[in-house]
């Protein structure tokens, strides 16, 4: 499916958006850096620009620049950034609120594995509560947070050359975990710092006013999976300023080509990550299931999947439980 780059540039909202399914390693580098560059580097003037421009030119050329902007947007040379969308995704599921500062901490950690003590940093998630109630695996059901744990466990080396996200066609995107542990950790310290100055109002600044998401449903969606959450105040009224939650999304990092925002209306987001990495998904490729890792509450092991094109079966992994690989 080809995705046009403008389309992403106008207006805030309110869904934090993996991109294209199909977009790999190979896609990426097909594509002419120079160009990449300018791309990611324009203005929202000289985007407006670029699509005026765009209207009078023939189809062939129009979808060539389509083509190539769409790229950009997938880009997911190291499999953080899909993976970073996916814990956004997972956390609203089972935190029911975007508010990383008070439901996670930092994890010192060899960097093997969450409870291998060392020098490196990583996060995971909090318990217990603070002046404003329950956090962390304290606000979940299970107590653990069962779909945002599987993710945070993708952070360690022991998921090293293992961990691959379906790219386009026969490709497929290895996950660098130390890239992500990396990455994860400066973005939580990025969210905290915005969340200590709140400001209602101001649209470059994390909200004052606290919000909740309950999840509706998820379905085919114009890039992915479109799971859909209502989004309210923490007592349930309409929210004042909606359009300041993109801030709360800092911790998957906002210059994330998978990222994207838009308000549904009627206190509804819609968060569209890549397909397999988020419990409650859905797929139309038929008996089996097109992704190269997912992540389910209820075991798939043995069931059918499709990986870079060639059909294998999940096999659970040893340092994950809802994990699983197409093996």
């Amino acid at each position: 499916m080809k995705t046009s780059w403008l389309n992403f540039a106008g207006g805030y909202s309110l869904v934090a958006a993996a991109c294209l399914l199909g977009c790999g390693v190979e896609d990426i580098e097909a594509t002419q850096p120079d160009a990449l560059d300018e791309a990611a580097l324009a203005t929202d003037e000289q985007a407006g620009a670029e699509e005026s421009e765009l209207a009078t030119m023939d189809p062939e050329a129009l979808e060539l620049g389509e083509l190539e902007q769409g790229l950009l947007a997938c880009s997911n040379p190291d499999g953080t950034n899909a993976a970073m969308a996916a814990f956004a995704v997972a956390v609203a599921q089972d935190l029911k609120r975007w508010d990383v500062g008070r439901d996670f901490v930092m994890n010192s950690t060899s960097g093997f594995s969450e409870g291998s003590f060392g020098a490196q940093q990583a996060i995971k998630l909090a318990s217990g509560s603070d002046s404003l109630g329950p956090r962390g695996k304290s606000r979940c059901s299970d107590g653990r947070c069962a779909r945002v744990q599987a993710i945070l466990d993708l952070q360690y080396d022991q998921a090293n050359g293992k961990v691959f996200f379906q790219g386009s066609g026969n490709t497929k995107v290895l996950l660098n975990p130390a890239a992500l542990r990396s990455r994860m950790y400066a973005k939580w310290q990025e969210q905290r710092a915005c969340d200590a100055n709140p400001r209602d109002g101001d649209s470059n600044a994390c909200p004052r006013e606290q919000h909740s998401l309950n999840f509706l449903s998820a379905a085919p969606g114009g890039c992915d999976t479109d799971f859909t959450f209502a989004a309210r105040s923490s007592s349930g009224s309409t929210l004042r300023f909606p359009g300041q939650l993109r801030h709360k999304l800092r911790f998957a990092d906002h210059t994330n080509p998978y990222i994207n925002f838009r308000n549904l209306g009627n206190g509804n987001v819609s968060i569209d990550p890549v397909y397999g990495l988020n419990d409650d998904g859905v797929t139309s490729t038929g008996a089996c299931t097109a992704a190269c890792t997912k992540i389910s509450l209820r075991s798939v092991a043995g069931g059918c999947c499709s990986c870079a094109g060639q059909n294998r079966t999940f096999k659970s992994v040893s340092f994950s439980p809802y994990l699983f690989l197409c093996l």
